[in-house]
């Protein structure tokens, strides 16, 4: 594992989804897809921190070193990305 931990941020077509690449493995499975709370409430262990730890995350799409994250409109990007980022940096280090 990395002594550090990185996250990027890019934009996509739609202003509720956006795609965050990580420097750590997140699933060595095939695609991780959580189309709801409910689902992602029973997913992997990151599915499952994600989905009840961070405010406003409406779906997630978990791939090797991306995340395909939906939300609630209701949640700023910038609110979901710092609780996504503080989980994930604890998760890994």
């Amino acid at each position: 594992m990395s002594e550090y931990f990185t996250l990027d941020t890019e934009a996509t077509d739609d202003p509720h989804v956006l795609e965050i690449t990580v420097n750590q493995a997140l699933t060595d499975l095939a695609p991780e897809v959580y189309a709801s709370f409910d689902e992602g409430d029973v997913g992997s262990p990151i599915a499952q921190m994600l989905f009840n730890g961070v405010r406003g995350l409406r779906a997630l799409t978990i791939t090797e070193h991306t995340l395909l994250v939906t939300r609630d409109p209701e949640f700023p990007w910038e609110e979901i990305v710092d609780e996504i980022r503080d989980a994930l940096r604890d998760f890994f280090l």
